[in-house]
């Protein structure tokens, strides 16, 4: 790739990254009462995640992949319930990470392509991770546990890797 084009993609990724720690922070402390910090990535976790995908679709395409440790999924949902841990179920885990999921690939999305048409599928549990390469991924942690955002897109606004 010559020069001035891998600086563009860096920068692009820069400013793509910046969206998503802003915004991902934006939520998580608004509605989800808990603070995420970017980190490096460690996915040994990935294995026991609760992880939630939704198929986006319009003038960018793609899949948004939230991914949660076990530990941080309940901590969020308790949170966001107004429960005790104790009292949260496996099934008001993956409901509320349905939900996390959901307000993060719009705000996210909509907040990095502001102009664009997206139509968002109905976000689904399972999954673990993306196969492209290219795909825009950051991990944070959290007061308990860690949590991993992706977004592999088929368009090259986001597949730069």
């Amino acid at each position: 790739m010559p020069e001035g084009l891998e600086q563009s993609a860096i920068a692009e990724r820069d400013v793509d990254l910046k969206v998503i720690d802003r915004v991902s922070n934006e939520v998580l402390e608004t509605m989800f009462f808990t603070e995420a910090i970017a980190t490096g990535c460690d996915h040994s976790w990935f294995s026991t995640a609760v992880t939630a995908r939704i198929a986006f679709a319009g003038s960018h395409a793609g899949e948004f992949l939230l991914s949660v440790s076990r530990e941080a999924a309940r901590a969020i949902a308790s949170g966001f319930l107004g429960l005790a841990e104790e009292e949260t179920t496996e099934n008001d885990c993956g409901q509320v990470i349905l939900e996390l999921s959901n307000i993060l690939c719009g705000a996210v999305l909509s907040n990095r392509w502001p102009e664009s048409r997206l139509s968002l599928a109905t976000p689904e549990l399972g999954g673990c991770g993306c196969a492209n390469e290219g795909a825009l991924h950051r991990c944070f942690t959290l007061p308990v546990g860690a949590l991993a955002l992706t977004i592999c897109a088929a368009d090259a606004a986001v597949s730069r890797g």
